[in-house]
């Protein structure tokens, strides 16, 4: 995967990336409500160490929330602007900042009324070498690992199996999109799944499965 691949195959609605060799941003739109979004740049190039405050830094309203969700349920964590600092004991908190690192996602719940807009600039570095993020069977918050939009297979190298489905976000509507794509074994019933940089989607995973890609910068 060459490195110009990164900018040319974006697929962008609500996110762009502009990047050099392997550093640079992702720009994701926050509005009002819940916004299902991912980090695809990584901090220090371990893909280990994102944190709350190294994603998101004093950039958010007072009140934000920040959900993952693990073990079968949702856990959150709160921004509060006059101290910059985020609420939650440190088992949700280490949670979250587990579910910033590239691959995996959040919710973010933006306080306001109708129309309040925010830019989230995710600042950092593209994974370099074989990355490889382990999937549970069941529902996971995931994204491409790296900042690259298109199909969650072919583009983003997800090796779907029989059964496996995917679920969006419709940030207007706050509610999740009306087509679920069903992987049949040989096809995805529904169209091919697209991902955003910065923008995660519910798989539903059949069974436990390994989702790696490899980037070189040459």
């Amino acid at each position: 995967m060459a490195a110009a691949a990164l900018a040319a195959g974006i697929a962008t609605s609500n996110a762009q990336v502009y990047s050099q060799n392997v550093v640079g941003y992702v720009s994701v739109n926050l509005t009002n409500g819940e916004n299902l979004i991912a980090n695809p740049m990584d901090l220090d190039g371990t893909g280990t160490n994102n944190t709350l405050q190294s994603v998101f830094g004093t950039n958010l309203p007072n009140t934000t929330k920040v959900y993952v969700f693990t073990s079968g349920g949702w856990q959150s964590a709160s921004y509060v602007a006059s101290s910059g600092k985020w609420l939650g004991s440190a088992i949700i908190t280490n949670e979250v900042n587990a579910a910033l690192n590239p691959g995996y996602g959040v919710f973010v719940d933006v306080p306001g009324s109708s129309g309040t807009s925010i830019t989230l600039s995710e600042v950092g570095n593209v994974l370099n070498g074989p990355v490889t993020n382990n999937i549970a069977a069941g529902v996971t918050v995931l994204s491409g690992i790296l900042p690259i939009g298109g199909t969650i297979d072919t583009n983003n190298g997800y090796v779907p199996s029989k059964g496996d489905k995917v679920y969006t976000w419709n940030v207007a509507a706050q509610n999740y999109g009306a087509t679920v794509p069903n992987y049949t074994g040989s096809k995805w019933l529904g169209g091919d799944p697209v991902l955003t940089p910065g923008v995660a989607v519910f798989v539903s995973a059949a069974s436990n499965t390994v989702w790696g890609v490899n980037f070189t910068n040459n």
